[in-house]
């Protein structure tokens, strides 16, 4: 099997393409230089600017200049400096939103800012144990009195000795990202290498670093397929996809190629579209009109979409077929959609 990932300078930083079998399974792009927007988990330090009660937040200035918007419950005066965290932007008529809970994300740990205390995943199995790890935990809340360490499951993998390393390396993190917002007023904490490298386990892909290479290599040229309103899959059927306002269509259509049994065109979809709807980083509610098939193959379907998303980073809601006969499901944004970090014609 030929797994890789493609690194090329992009933007603010990097394009990163994952490829499995050559076929883009998943790609991380920062934004352009010239974006009015940041991408997911940035720090920045922003200006209130004024409380718009009936959305229940504050619109806030920048240090990029433009205006954001603060979604809080807390009380803050006009001209305060709040240091705040950039959530996912996808919507180009609206200021990009941001929280005053900030998280710093690792493999390991979660360090929620502005609370103190520790806890463990509940995925970690029960026998466990997390006796020899609560003493260095409880140490470094001490330390630092306005944070709560989050261990995640993979710490399972570690030794008391790494656990330490870890846990020292991701504060150590935290100093860094103080430091940064005094001078630059914000930090780009989730940049696309970054988070890619993390995602994926560089023991089962290649690293090929390369600017340039996307180019060689006609990357960008697949990418701006995904960005058409009719994309094709190898057997010549074709999905529909349009984004509304409240919710994605995707519709599946059977070409030219009459001798394809629906059946067959159906179960392709299926592998294609949740491939799509990850490189492409589309969210919200997604309906797919898939062609006319019987209670059996609906389940088959049905299962196939729930085993593709199964490993899926962000949350998801198989809600499975309407009383329309649609398929239904939910799911959680994580990232900026590819449309808007790409120049295409």
């Amino acid at each position: 099997m030929k797994n890789e990932i493609i690194i090329d300078r992009y933007g603010l930083a990097h394009a990163v393409v994952v490829l499995e079998r050559d076929k883009i399974i998943d790609c991380f792009i920062d934004p352009p230089r010239d974006s009015d927007f940041y991408p997911p988990s940035t720090f920045v330090q922003a200006k209130i600017q004024r409380r718009i009660s009936r959305r229940g937040g504050y619109f806030v200035k920048l240090p990029n200049g433009h205006k954001g918007f603060l979604k809080s419950k807390a009380h803050y005066k006009e001209g305060e400096a709040v240091v705040l965290l950039s959530r996912v932007f996808f919507d180009e008529d609206k200021p990009q939103t941001f929280t005053d809970r900030p998280l710093i994300v690792s493999k390991y740990f979660i360090l929620k800012l502005g609370e103190s205390g520790f806890s463990f995943s509940r995925k970690l199995l029960k026998n466990f144990n997390k006796e020899e790890l609560i003493p260095t935990i409880k140490k470094k809340v001490e330390q630092h009195g306005d944070i709560f360490i989050i261990c995640r499951s993979s710490i399972a993998d570690l030794t008391v000795e790494r656990f330490n390393l870890k846990l020292e390396k991701i504060f150590q993190h935290h100093k860094l990202i103080k430091k940064k917002l005094l001078s630059n007023r914000e930090y780009f904490d989730g940049l696309s290498k970054k988070i890619a490298l993390e995602k994926y386990s560089v023991e089962r892909y290649r690293i090929i670093e390369e600017e340039g290479i996307f180019e060689r290599l006609g990357l960008w040229d697949e990418m701006y397929k995904f960005l058409q309103k009719k994309i094709f899959m190898p057997n010549g059927s074709y999905l529909i996809v349009e984004q509304t306002s409240s919710f994605l269509t995707i519709d599946v259509n059977s070409g030219q190629d009459l001798k394809v049994e629906a059946k067959e065109l159906n179960f392709v979809a299926c592998r294609e579209i949740c491939r799509l709807i990850k490189v492409l980083g589309l969210g919200g509610k997604i309906i797919i009109d898939f062609l006319p098939c019987s209670r059996p193959d609906k389940q088959t379907i049905y299962n196939l979409i729930v085993d593709s998303f199964f490993d899926d980073t962000p949350k998801n809601k198989i809600w499975g077929w309407t009383n329309g006969g649609s398929f239904e499901l939910e799911r959680k944004r994580n990232k900026t959609p590819l449309k808007l970090l790409v120049h295409y014609n």
